[in-house]
């Protein structure tokens, strides 16, 4: 049996099991990201020989995760090293798999991601308008892609003549969809050259790539002064304003490409207070109505 560091083997088996064209590349980043997190964490990940470490190690090094990530972020750690391991028993490169049993601390935090604000929302179209690139994150408050899903759209997966877009490759199952378009995300397409398959290119005429649209946030948050610009709040936001306008919570849950209506809700959904005001007001009116029948009543007696 050979004797490997625990980076080592990590390393060995991202390159040979995780990188593209094994698994995506959304998959790749994340591991990659996922592992720096835990050497930061244990440093002797980079000296402790893979069959020396037990479930007690990696516990404790769940634990102190808590202090620093969030609940998500903790669970892909397990992930990495429950998959990684796995393979690694299976390549007789060590004994047994210490990430079986593992749990994720009862207090590790979730990440919460809120909604842009209209007043914000609006601040944030207004300065994309004036950025070359801008288009791309009007257009994610408009349909609630995912970056990726907005990467890989083609001009096959467009229907002029229906207003929609079909989403050939996405993060689940479900996110398989067919997106029907508002009218300023049609006139975005139909305004975009045709430099080659994909619909969204960059300025020297290439596919948009995750750096590109994470420059352009980057910029948006610069210009409007609003830090929690991000690609996927601009999905967040997408939901929240549907929810506040009402629109039905099944139909949301398939545009936005999720299995259920309950996990939308759950997600995404984070009506802003000024929302939650005007709809108590409708309440305050019907209230005040049914009050003034009720005086109305009396008189008559």
């Amino acid at each position: 049996m050979q004797t490997m560091t625990i980076k080592e083997w990590l390393d060995e088996w991202l390159d040979t099991y995780i990188k593209p064209p094994c698994r995506k590349e959304n998959t790749y980043q994340c591991y990659k990201y996922v592992i720096k997190a835990a050497i930061k964490l244990q440093p002797e990940i980079c000296s402790v020989k893979l069959d020396d470490v037990d479930e007690l190690f990696l516990q404790r090094l769940l634990n102190q995760s808590a202090n620093r990530y969030s609940k998500s972020t903790i669970k892909k750690i397990r992930t990495v090293f429950k998959e990684a391991y796995t393979v690694a028993v299976r390549n007789h490169k060590c004994s047994e798999n210490p990430a079986l049993s593992l749990t994720i601390p009862e207090d590790a935090h979730e990440k919460e991601i809120r909604a842009l604000t209209r007043e914000e929302e609006e601040k944030v179209i207004a300065a994309a308008k004036k950025d070359v690139l801008g288009h791309l994150a009007i257009f994610m408050l408009e349909t609630g892609l995912r970056s990726s899903e907005l990467i890989n759209l083609k001009w096959a997966d467009y229907n002029a003549n229906k207003n929609e877009i079909y989403v050939k490759k996405s993060k689940t199952k479900n996110g398989i969809r067919v997106v029907p378009l508002l009218s300023d995300a049609k006139r975005i397409i139909d305004s975009q050259p045709h430099y080659c398959e994909y619909i969204f290119t960059s300025t020297i005429k290439k596919p948009v790539t995750k750096t590109v649209l994470r420059r352009l946030y980057e910029r948006l948050r610069k210009a409007t002064g609003i830090s929690i610009v991000t690609n996927h709040v601009y999905r967040h936001s997408f939901a929240t304003r549907a929810v506040e306008k009402n629109i039905d919570y099944k139909a949301l849950s398939k545009i936005m490409g999720h299995k259920d209506v309950a996990f939308t809700l759950s997600r995404y959904a984070d009506a802003e207070t000024s929302f939650l005001h005007e709809q108590m007001d409708l309440l305050e009116n019907k209230h005040h109505r049914r009050h003034l029948h009720f005086k109305l009543a009396q008189k008559k007696y």
